[in-house]
């Protein structure tokens, strides 16, 4: 079989015919010759397991001629190269670092033995290091509890009983570890500090001080989020009304401690991470 070459490349026609012969040679002789004789074959060898003669090899590793896509192909499995690696692209696909590529040329030289013994030191490593990242994983995060629960910054929400539970997952941090459910919130009431939608979270707890944000129950309008000011519940908003908890019941729930912000939520591969280490 035959190496059938390129067709004419639009701008080579304007080179001489010592320019293409270099500009082979630069872009895939040389590097073809390097990559066959990493791999310990020689020219002979190459041209066997490519079904070509050997003179096509040669050819190619001298620039007279470039090989076609299909042989290309063929040869990085052969000779055991990333295309990336061989055309030099940088941060594009799983190109091998300087490291990596050092490892793989060792472990091409060990024989078999040598090959199997490594083989399973890699494996009792990457399972240890996996280990270590699940644990890490774990540590950086912590799922708070949802009932569903919806606190009005306006008119009040009733809760539906029982409430399916559920949680939500967030990257640790004070407010986070002190957490005992998150609630949404509903309506303007409490603007410019909370607003519609948000999510926050709460600690349980049956007394709160003047000043504390919390939530509460209240006969006839719900669950909110109000300010404690003294002798009523105090909306943000100066627009909505305060409510007067003595007189209507209200029962507090918990102290309001933050709002969830976007940099609360854990990524996708640390929220699959935790998700691995919560199914052990």
């Amino acid at each position: 079989m035959k190496a059938k070459g390129y067709r004419a490349i639009p701008g080579l026609e304007k080179l001489s015919a010592e320019e293409v012969k270099q500009r082979n040679l630069e872009a895939y002789g040389a590097k073809i010759k390097h990559y066959r004789t990493r791999a310990g074959l020689s020219a002979d060898q190459l041209a066997d397991l490519l079904d070509l003669s050997v003179s096509s090899v040669r050819n190619w590793e001298c620039g007279l001629t470039r090989p076609d896509p299909e042989f290309l192909v063929r040869m990085f499995a052969l000779l055991q190269v990333e295309p990336n690696e061989f055309f030099g692209l940088q941060g594009v696909g799983s190109l091998l670092t300087e490291r990596e590529r050092s490892l793989l040329e060792s472990y091409r030289r060990m024989d078999e033995a040598g090959k199997e013994d490594l083989e399973t030191l890699a494996e009792s490593l990457s399972f240890r290091s996996r280990q270590r990242a699940l644990r890490a994983a774990c540590a950086r995060m912590r799922p708070v509890r949802s009932l569903g629960r919806v606190v009005a910054a306006g008119d009040g929400e009733d809760w539906e009983e029982p409430a399916e539970e559920s949680s939500l997952l967030l990257l640790n941090s004070a407010a986070v570890s002190r957490a005992d459910e998150v609630f949404r919130v509903s309506g303007s009431s409490m603007e410019p500090q909370f607003h519609d939608q948000d999510l926050v979270l709460a600690e349980y707890c049956s007394a709160l001080r003047n000043g504390d944000v919390g939530i509460f129950y209240v006969p006839g309008h719900g669950g909110v989020i109000k300010q404690v000011a003294y002798d009523r519940l105090h909306s943000l908003n100066p627009e909505y009304d305060d409510i007067f908890p003595y007189e209507d019941g209200a029962r507090v729930i918990g102290r309001v401690l933050s709002r969830v912000t976007a940099d609360m939520i854990p990524d996708t591969a640390s929220r699959a991470l935790y998700q691995e280490a919560a199914a052990l």
